[in-house]
């Protein structure tokens, strides 16, 4: 799958925009944020992948969603399993992620203090 295939046309190519849905599928709703629950973690795929399309990874507001993603993993585990389209990406690894088994040294250096 190459990156131009990633593209969906219903996510924003503004910064801004895109930033607040990464925060939005992490804190809602509440009881179970979009990014942990099995149903709508494809949300999170697409706009953390958009997000790495764009560029936007080295943001410092995306570095700090990113830490608040893996936090959380301790709050409400990883979504159930599914089949990782892009393995090349850690966002696709919370599972493994959460068991503490995802080679720290393939996490971005902001978020390598986090593991187990």
């Amino acid at each position: 799958m190459d990156k131009e295939s990633d593209r969906d046309v219903w996510l924003s190519d503004n910064t801004d925009t895109l930033i607040e849905d990464y925060e939005g599928v992490l804190e809602y709703p509440p009881e179970l944020p979009d990014a942990y629950s099995h149903h709508n973690y494809w949300m999170l795929t697409k706009i953390r992948t958009t997000i790495e399309r764009l560029g936007l990874s080295e943001d410092e507001r995306v570095k700090a969603l990113d830490r608040e993603l893996i936090k959380k993993l301790k709050k409400y585990g990883p979504p159930a399993y599914r089949e990782k389209e892009r393995p090349d990406y850690w966002w696709w690894h919370l599972d493994e992620i959460y068991k503490g088994t995802y080679p720290k040294e393939k996490l971005p250096e902001h978020l390598r203090d986090l593991l187990k």
